[in-house]
């Protein structure tokens, strides 16, 4: 999730709002955790801290639940609210890039980068975007510096490994996969990855 509970000074029910949202998410109970963070807007729509936070969690959660729609809103109204804030722009560029709206995720991915230039992570959703926009060379080179950033990262090594076999690079392809199998036996991701190198040395 976004980070860790608002400020609560002057309003003690608050806290106690945050921590069963938070709750909630922790469940999967992203029902409950969207109605809590919806009524934290109406009962404290004069408390920009708390509409900024409910805000970004509704992003967070609404992308998680892939409702993409929903999820832009919410965040882009937490950005209004702080624009300097990194961890938003990123939310934002990781919908963009779902929606292969390439060029407007670079620009997000960019604006974290700018708060916070030494995030991995950050950097790996720019150099996806980067891939996949068709500028395969410096898309590899900012995974590659994300994967730098970030040692042991299974997130950058499975998009390493499919940028590289999409690259006809096999053999790339197949040590990444391998790394972050050994890293995480049970990632989907990178076990996914491992199929589709199996299948394309089958053909």
């Amino acid at each position: 999730m976004i980070g860790d509970t608002v400020s609560n000074e002057n309003v003690p029910e608050l806290q106690s709002i945050w921590d069963e949202a938070r709750a909630a998410v922790e469940q999967h109970d992203y029902d409950r955790a969207i109605e809590i963070y919806r009524y934290i807007l109406i009962r404290y729509s004069d408390n920009p801290i708390a509409v900024e936070y409910a805000n970004a969690y509704l992003g967070d959660i609404f992308l998680t639940l892939r409702k993409l729609d929903a999820a832009e809103k919410h965040i882009k109204k937490a950005i209004r609210l702080k624009p300097e804030e990194p961890r938003y722009h990123y939310i934002l560029g990781f919908i963009y890039s779902i929606e292969k709206r390439w060029n407007k995720a670079m620009s997000e991915f960019e604006k974290a980068l700018e708060k916070d230039p030494g995030n991995g992570e950050y950097l790996r959703g720019l150099g996806w975007a980067i891939y996949s926009s068709g500028d395969v060379a410096r898309g590899l080179a900012c995974l590659e510096e994300a994967n730098r950033l970030q040692s042991g990262s299974v997130n950058i090594m499975t998009d390493l490994a499919v940028a590289y076999l999409s690259s006809l690079n096999v053999h790339k392809a197949i040590a990444y996969t391998e790394k972050a199998v050994l890293i995480d036996p049970t990632n989907a991701v990178a076990q996914d990855v491992l199929r589709m190198i199996r299948r394309f040395n089958m053909e």
